[in-house]
């Protein structure tokens, strides 16, 4: 049981890490949020993967929500058996509004969670386009599951574009004398 309290103090710096970086100083002012259902895990020790399907909504009134699928990587310190819940970040970015796509990319940084049910972490998760994106510090886990992570995590976002608009055929009729 000696490993506990080192493992609990490892999630512990690792969280304080990340609350201590400031968000604006990686991206720029808060654009929007970005939501995320996850699929959950088996048990995982060391690597945790989840599939992502998320919808990112700007904060300019007017503007459509965009659909992202990805992966989430935690690698590190990590114990944990995640069921299907979901993710909540705020989004930075260096421009005042993100056009569709345009947190299409990999992020990754240093991040920590405990979950028990519902769960909080802290995560710097840097960036998409030209690394000019960040996600906010702090994510909001929810959903079923028990577990303790503290290491690198990697995101991969994919844009998912709108289907286009249905279009009406016009049946031409041929009209002969």
């Amino acid at each position: 049981m000696k490993t506990l309290p080192s493992f609990l103090t490892l999630l512990r710096g690792a969280a304080f890490a990340a609350a201590m970086v400031p968000f604006a100083a990686h991206a720029g002012d808060r654009v929007g949020v970005l939501e995320c259902d996850t699929s959950g895990s088996s048990l995982t020790i060391l690597v945790e993967n989840q599939t992502l399907d998320c919808v990112y909504e700007d904060d300019d009134e007017g503007a459509l929500p965009v659909h992202y699928i990805g992966k989430l990587t935690k690698v590190g310190a990590n114990i944990s058996v995640n069921g299907p819940g979901d993710f909540l970040w705020i989004v930075g970015a260096a421009t005042s509004k993100l056009g569709p796509g345009a947190l299409a990319g990999n992020y990754a940084g240093p991040g920590a969670t405990v979950k028990l049910g519902v769960g909080a972490g802290g995560a710097i998760l840097v960036g998409g386009s030209d690394n000019t994106v960040s996600l906010q510090p702090f994510s909001f886990e929810g959903g079923t599951g028990l577990g303790v992570t503290a290491g690198i995590q990697s995101l991969e976002l994919a844009y998912v574009p709108a289907p286009p608009p249905h279009r009406v055929r016009h049946k031409h009729v041929h009209v002969t004398k």
